[in-house]
């Protein structure tokens, strides 16, 4: 039995590993446009404005496709899912240095952004059907890490390319490297799920068939998630705080080299390598999250709560330093993004996993997801034209705001959410 249990744990772990390396490489193929930005803008082709509105166009379109993701992730195979989005994905890069025109850049990235949402609720679903309790909680917590190291490598592949070469080559990079991923993928899940199946179907001849109803390729549950639970699990709040993330994590993370490079007179180039220093602080915030929810709050309401009233004395204390320390600002900016990084962790990662037992994790987060990225699309088109027409003082005031509602919306949810949670390290397939 230990031998098999071993061999269980190395399965998992092998499972771990993949889906990181996927989720991961996905982040190169969407930040290297924030990374190329400031290059583009200071060639003086494109305006803020422009740009802005190509960065929208992509989480818009990824918002929109998290939600019919989650809806075919619980009923479809999440591993063709996960290779179509990543062939796609690949084919997007390769083809945006080509688009010399704004509207011809927003379909492509349009288009990115609809493919890439096939990947986070399929993936979620993928990791709750093939291991249990801890080991899903783990897997999932893992993967939050590829968030900060995707957009570290994402911006220090890009540094290097406009540094010797041109912005073209960070999309034709990723492009490549996101076809190499594509095949690892569908080589990889297909062993594991033919592992998962025979011993599924081992156990199978040895205990009652409903103990293993969860398993690999069962039929689902088409029960929908009772509407009244939205409200009386506090969902409907946490929902609002998930959309509010969504402006203040990827839309600051879209903003941020060209703000290094406006507001202290630096090269394009040196405001890209500052802010690789941001992913690397940012590993700090999965671990915060899930420190501070497990150990210490064991509410992600009220652990949500904290963590923007952190991000909100983060943001006024930019506004006090104004232009007087550019290390100053990076570090503030760290520890805004950290925290946005421990919200994504909580609402994203975790929460979902509170709805195993309805056979909805795909669902809950790919709608969470959705209104995260509804959020971030709007702060990317609404962040390059208040820059213009209100300069960056205008546009941190908004960033006040921001923080200040999602204390506020996490609060609102603290005793609902508080009952209806569930103890997800606990839990086992049923």
């Amino acid at each position: 039995m230990k031998g098999q249990e071993k061999h269980v744990a190395r399965q998992a772990a092998f499972l771990g590993i993949v889906c990181w390396i996927t989720y991961f490489s996905l982040y190169l193929g969407r930040l290297n446009f924030s990374a190329s930005m400031s290059e583009m803008i200071h060639l003086g082709i494109w305006g803020k404005g422009q740009l802005g509105s190509v960065a929208a166009v992509f989480y818009l379109a990824y918002g929109l496709g998290q939600l019919p993701s989650g809806l075919l992730g619980d009923h479809l195979s999440p591993r063709k899912l996960i290779f179509l989005g990543l062939l796609g994905t690949a084919l997007a890069n390769y083809l945006f240095p080509a688009a010399h025109s704004v509207a011809g850049m927003q379909a492509v990235w349009f288009a990115n952004g609809l493919l890439q949402a096939l990947i986070w609720p399929p993936m979620a679903r993928l990791v709750t059907d093939m291991t249990d309790g801890k080991t899903s909680v783990n897997i999932i917590l893992l993967l939050s890490f590829s968030s900060p190291a995707g957009m570290l490598c994402a911006y220090l592949a890009s540094a290097f390319m406009l540094k010797t070469a041109s912005w073209e080559y960070c999309f034709w990079g990723a492009g490549f490297w996101l076809s190499g991923v594509a095949l690892l993928w569908i080589v990889s899940i297909g062993w594991l799920e033919r592992a998962h199946c025979r011993r599924r179907d081992k156990d199978r001849s040895n205990a009652d068939r409903k103990t293993y109803g969860k398993a690999l390729g069962s039929v689902r549950d088409k029960a929908v998630l009772p509407g009244i639970s939205f409200f009386s699990t506090g969902l409907i709040w946490l929902t609002g705080a998930a959309f509010i993330h969504g402006i203040l994590k990827d839309g600051l993370t879209t903003w941020i080299p060209t703000y290094l490079t406006e507001q202290f007179s630096i090269l394009p180039f040196l405001s890209v390598i500052l802010t690789t220093f941001l992913p690397v602080v940012n590993l700090s915030g999965v671990y915060i999250a899930e420190f501070g929810n497990r150990r210490i709050f064991r509410n992600e309401a009220v652990t949500g709560a904290v963590f923007y009233l952190v991000s909100l004395g983060s943001i006024v204390g930019m506004m006090l330093l104004g232009e007087d320390s550019l290390y100053g600002t990076v570090a503030l900016f760290a520890i805004v993004t950290s925290m946005m990084t421990a919200v994504n962790t909580l609402l994203i990662s975790l929460l979902p996993l509170h709805f195993q037992k309805e056979g909805r994790v795909a669902t809950i987060s790919g709608g969470l997801n959705a209104v995260t990225y509804v959020g971030t699309a709007a702060a990317s088109a609404l962040f390059g034209y208040t820059t213009e027409h209100a300069g960056w003082g205008g546009t941190q005031i908004i960033w006040c705001i921001c923080g200040a509602a999602g204390m506020v919306l996490c609060l609102l949810a603290v005793r609902r959410w508080g009952r209806y949670r569930k103890d997800i390290y606990e839990e086992k397939q049923e």
